[in-house]
């Protein structure tokens, strides 16, 4: 009875030594693999660290971006003596109501910061220009299951009203200054925009001239 139960044992820790030997191997086997697909192939996609971006909603919003586009300007020539004193022309890309209000809040604020601006553009002109890209996202690309950091976020919005809900469509506003054929400035922000919105800024009849300088790049979730 005794040799037979040690028999037995002795089969069954065989069998425990080839179980954990195929469960090494095997496990060893699937981090190699894991590791070749991360190493030799494409990154590990990874959300980047939750951060705010600027929303306009209103024309208030659109005085925001001429204030900083000023502030921008006023910096450059501070920081290059060869341009003081040289008036700055500026030059919308179409006859959209933002492009429109854009440009006489820009006027405004470089005026009342003691800069020479040109009604046309004169031989010592520094040319002040701006364009438009609309970025057309997919919806889906939030997908439906909020992280704690935006279930956060919403409870801030309910409570205090400061952070309001994000839309598909996102403007990219470039600003650029030119003296001869090199850029003294050039700045670019990014905003979201009501998704209804979007003809306030880009004209709405596809193939018009007044909308050349404006582009719109559709982008779809993967």
């Amino acid at each position: 009875m005794f040799g037979f139960k040690k028999s037995v044992e002795a089969v069954l820790m065989k069998r425990l030594r080839i179980y954990f030997g195929l469960g090494f191997v095997t496990l060893l086997s699937v981090s190699i693999f894991f590791a070749g697909c991360t190493s030799t192939r494409i990154p590990v996609a990874e959300r980047p660290p939750l951060y705010s971006q600027e929303k306009i909603q209103a024309v208030d919003h659109w005085d925001n971006i001429a204030i900083y586009v000023a502030e921008r300007v006023q910096k450059t020539y501070e920081d290059r003596k060869d341009l003081v004193g040289r008036p700055i022309y500026i030059q919308p890309p179409n006859d959209r109501p933002f492009t429109k209000a854009f440009s006489s809040l820009l006027h405004t604020q470089l005026v009342s910061r003691g800069m020479q601006v040109s009604k046309e553009m004169e031989p010592d002109s520094v040319r002040l220009s701006y364009n438009l890209q609309l970025v057309n996202f997919d919806p889906s690309r939030t997908g439906w299951l909020p992280s704690l950091a935006d279930v956060g976020l919403g409870v801030v919005n309910m409570v205090t009203g400061l952070y309001t809900t994000h839309s598909d469509q996102e403007l990219i506003v470039n600003s650029s200054m030119v003296e001869g054929n090199r850029y003294a400035m050039h700045i670019s922000k990014i905003y979201y925009i009501n998704d209804d919105d979007w003809a306030l800024y880009f004209n709405p009849v596809l193939g018009d001239e007044a909308s050349e300088s404006s582009r719109t790049v559709h982008l779809k979730n993967r």
